[in-house]
């Protein structure tokens, strides 16, 4: 056979074989929107990018941060790459506006746990084993979310478990330890890393709890995305 015909029979089947795939991936995702849970985005996994979410809380004063009122009714992100691991205040009475850029991924936290070497029980972990069963040891009820008024379906493949991490706390940081001090931590719960939004304004609805804390985040996010 002429090699420039076997080359040229060669390139459509993995063309074809390509679409096939595509074909199949996109039935297989039940939320076009959402990233599946078992996608690697900029080589992290859904657990690796929960260990960058929570670094970047533990980074943040307790005056700034998220967790602690300290952003009112107004979110924030850290950039990494093109995405933007997204923080606010889980018990805002009020829902949050945050204007993000057109083109980034948002990594959203809908409910989470994590236990680290710094802090006192039922947070406390003394070894990554311990961490591990300590994290995932708080379960997750009641989880929800919409995108502009659509249920996120599956959210049980949504929960990930971080792998082990270190984080570093600033001046006034929110586990109330002295500054500077490096700890190490496992996370646990339910994210959601969204496609690129289109330019405009979109809602997104998250809720969680946690019975045996007793702890529940109703967070209702605004997203301004610019064009």
């Amino acid at each position: 056979m002429n090699r420039l015909r076997l080359l040229t029979i060669v390139v459509v089947v993995v063309l074809l074989l390509s679409g096939t795939v595509y074909i199949v991936f996109a039935q297989g995702n039940a939320n076009p929107r959402i990233l599946p849970p078992y996608s690697r985005v900029e080589g992290l996994t859904y657990g690796e990018w929960s260990a960058k979410w929570w670094q970047y809380i533990f980074s943040l004063p307790t005056a700034e941060n998220p967790l602690t009122g300290g952003t009112g009714d107004n979110c924030v992100f850290q950039r990494i790459g093109n995405v933007g691991l997204v923080a606010a205040n889980p018990e805002s009475d009020s829902e949050i506006t945050c204007q993000v850029p057109n083109g980034m991924k948002l990594y959203l936290d809908i409910l989470s746990a994590e236990c680290s070497t710094v802090e006192e029980p039922p947070f406390y972990g003394g070894n990554e084993e311990e961490l591990r069963t300590c994290a995932e040891g708080f379960i997750l009820h009641d989880v929800e979310a919409t995108i502009d008024g659509v249920a996120v379906r599956n959210l049980d493949q949504y929960v990930h478990t971080s792998p082990l991490y270190e984080f570093t706390l600033p001046e006034d940081n929110i586990l109330g330890v002295e500054a500077g001090t490096t700890a190490q931590s496992v996370s646990n719960g339910a994210h959601l890393m969204l496609a690129p939004l289109t330019p405009g304004e979109h809602t997104v609805h998250l809720h969680a709890s946690y019975p045996d804390l007793p702890f529940t985040a109703d967070t209702t996010y605004h997203f301004i995305v610019t064009r």
